[in-house]
């Protein structure tokens, strides 16, 4: 966790995706059952440390998003599996916040546009610690800029209780590029219009690439290929 801290810190990303992140009922069960030669006060202290450590561990994520405005967990292998399953190929970003997913791919020389109208920057820091180049303009206009000159559009966490999601689902199917989505689906991210509306796509492409995003507490989010 440090580690993963510190390397946003410098403006880089984490350079693996994720280990699980949470104790299960059984762990905790068994590490107590270990225990159990302490005496009272010790396997007390013991027990609250536990459950101190066990919270910390089911916050990292809201951590993460107020401090870094990391919402997508983007490393560098789960980019670097972009970059091998679609070789060749240019990315419009939407929506971008502070650009990790952008950054990773710029990093790896892949033709990347990034854009965000950085709206959310007025409440939190998604928008205020920018890793790369953001282009200040909302979806719809960076589509109508950039859609006709790209391979793929990027859309990572959308908000949950906005339809711009879906709007974006019905300007894309316009254009000849394919809709890329991180999200959980009927969850924590994007509309439910827009999984209503969503068509997924089963591509062993995309099954190869999530095996490199992060899935480390109880959100199940991941890459989609939407149409």
């Amino acid at each position: 966790m440090e580690r993963i801290c510190l390397a946003l810190s410098n403006n880089e990303l984490p350079k693996y995706h994720f280990p699980q992140l949470e104790l299960s009922e059984e762990e905790i069960a068994s590490f107590l059952e270990d225990n159990t030669n302490l005496d009272e006060t010790s396997f007390k202290e013991l027990s609250v440390n536990l459950e101190k450590f066990d919270h910390d561990l089911g916050e990292f994520r809201s951590y993460l998003q107020t401090r870094f405005g990391y919402w997508a967990t983007i490393t560098q292998d789960f980019v670097q599996a972009i970059k091998k399953e679609f070789p060749n190929q240019s990315f419009l970003e939407l929506m971008a916040g502070n650009g990790y997913l952008s950054k990773g791919l710029r990093d790896l020389d892949v033709e990347t546009y990034c854009t965000d109208d950085l709206s959310w920057s007025k409440y939190n820091q998604t928008g205020n610690l920018k890793m790369t180049e953001v282009e200040s303009l909302d979806a719809l206009s960076a589509l109508q800029k950039y859609g006709v000159g790209v391979d793929n559009v990027l859309i990572a966490w959308s908000p949950d209780r906005e339809d711009i999601d879906l709007k974006i689902l019905q300007a894309v199917r316009k254009l000849p590029v394919n809709l890329l989505v991180i999200g959980e689906k009927y969850g924590a991210t994007d509309s439910k219009e827009f999984w209503d509306e969503a068509i997924l796509v089963d591509d062993p492409r995309i099954n190869r690439i999530n095996q490199f995003y992060s899935h480390y507490d109880i959100v199940h989010d991941q890459l989609y290929l939407v149409k």
